[in-house]
């Protein structure tokens, strides 16, 4: 393999890691929005039950509720930017594979026509009874 390719195989390494980071971020805030939305959900379930001491917290949990759906609305649009993120590291983890491909390709081919000048020179460099009136001038 040649330097380049190694360099590039490095680099796609590199890029795969960044983008599994990205992933985990992505989850994490993922999980994060999805026990927001429980919390809120339970706090209206406790809103609409029918308690006798309800009246007593009908504020405090408006204001949990109201706190709630800010965090959201904060942590939604955190994960739209981390989900435009994450596209980006994407597109250049497939960028680093396709240059990968193409040294891994290139590789190939040169090794191959390495192959076939040696087998060409081998059967055109025998000597023939002819080839020494040959005079190079």
């Amino acid at each position: 393999m040649s330097e380049r390719a190694q360099k590039a195989h490095r680099v796609l390494d590199v890029q795969r890691q960044l983008h599994r980071i990205e992933e985990w971020r992505m989850s994490d805030l993922q999980r994060r929005l999805d026990e927001l939305e429980g919390e809120q959900q339970s706090l209206i379930r406790a809103l609409n039950d029918d308690a006798a001491l309800q009246g007593l917290f009908i504020d405090t949990m408006a204001r949990r509720l109201r706190s709630l759906a800010e965090e959201t609305t904060r942590v939604g649009r955190e994960r739209d930017a981390q989900a435009a993120r994450l596209a980006e590291h994407a597109a250049r983890v497939a960028c680093a594979e396709r240059l990968c491909a193409t040294l891994d390709w290139e590789a190939v081919r040169a090794g191959e026509k390495a192959r076939l000048l040696d087998s060409i020179e081998r059967h055109v460099g025998r000597a023939t009874p002819a080839s020494g009136k040959i005079v190079e001038g």
